[in-house]
């Protein structure tokens, strides 16, 4: 069906020119008067619903607002009163009475007594009176209005009784002191005596260097085998060389790790194998002979006989100087 196209338009599009929705004013005011201008019409009152009372409408009166501010100012100054009231009152008391002190007696050590014995008495006989000592927790108490000091408590008679000797102070034992460690001197005759075999001595038989049981009673070659002038090392300051005293010029060496009696020369291969160093083992008691150019060997015993091996001092041959024979 065809429709005009003046009927898609309604009669108030040609006279108002306002807000429209789809192209249809609402009717703001009553009976739809296009003229008058748009305001939103007055929501009727609903039946049956009471209207909200208003609870501030007396206090929004200027009347009743006056009366309650000079109530609160007037509180305000009452309390402010009152506390001031209660400080000068609390300032003017006077301090409470302070209770009476006590004091404590102080320790203060009695003088010495001076002992007189009488004629006929020994100065450990003296009777001495001992009196008790006052109490530490006895009080003092300060000249006091209105306190009472009780009386002190009458001394117990004393007791008599006789000082003892004082004791005599037991004499401490004074420890030797210790021996210094045994060493070499330069220039002096010695023998040198095995410390694991006492009696046993270092000697040269066949000019090989050996351990013997040599005393006062061995003969006289034994005796004089034994014995040995103390050299300054030939090749190193501070270490020793063993001159024979029977054989002049002769001197202990090691030789293929042997210790030999062998003629001095002037290599220096000879010089350092009669060089041996002491090394002090033993608490100090005793010497270990260590060789000069071989610095791990010592001087050991192989039954009786005397060579050099690499270990320890403490594993080596250990030797005493005695007097010579």
């Amino acid at each position: 069906m065809n429709v005009p196209q003046e009927a898609n338009y309604m009669p108030e599009d040609n006279t108002r020119n306002s807000l429209r929705v789809g192209g249809w004013i609402p009717p703001y005011s009553a009976g739809g008067d296009t003229t008058a201008p748009i305001r939103p019409t007055a929501q009727p009152a609903l039946s049956g619903r009471p209207t909200p009372r208003d609870h501030f409408a007396r206090v929004r009166e200027s009347g009743t607002m006056r009366p309650r501010l000079v109530l609160v100012a007037a509180l305000c100054l009452a309390c402010a009163a009152t506390a001031a009231v209660a400080v000068v009152i609390d300032a003017a008391r006077k301090p409470a009475p302070v209770a009476a002190e006590f004091t404590f007696p102080q320790d203060v050590p009695p003088p010495p007594l001076e002992l007189t014995p009488a004629a006929g008495q020994t100065p450990t006989d003296v009777p001495v009176s001992v009196e008790p000592s006052p109490s530490a927790t006895s009080l003092s108490a300060t000249s006091t209005p209105g306190i009472s000091q009780s009386p002190k408590a009458a001394p117990s008679p004393s007791t008599s009784k006789k000082t003892s000797a004082p004791a005599k102070p037991e004499p401490t034992g004074t420890t030797a002191p210790a021996a210094p460690p045994v060493s070499l001197t330069v220039g002096t005759t010695v023998g040198l005596e095995s410390v694991d075999q006492p009696g046993e001595r270092v000697r040269h038989y066949d000019y090989r260097g050996r351990l013997d049981r040599i005393g006062s009673t061995s003969s006289d070659t034994a005796r004089a085998d034994s014995n040995f002038r103390v050299r300054s090392g030939l090749t190193r300051e501070g270490c020793v060389s063993f001159e024979s005293v029977n054989f002049p010029g002769y001197y202990l060496r090691h030789r293929n790790f042997e210790i030999r009696l062998d003629r001095i020369d002037r290599t220096r291969l000879f010089r350092e194998d009669a060089t041996f160093c002491t090394v002090t083992i033993r608490e100090g008691a005793a010497l270990a002979l260590r060789s000069a150019n071989f610095p791990n060997s010592h001087v050991v015993a192989d039954g009786n006989r005397l060579k050099i091996n690499e270990t320890s001092a403490a594993n080596a041959l250990a030797v005493k100087p005695r007097p010579a024979l």
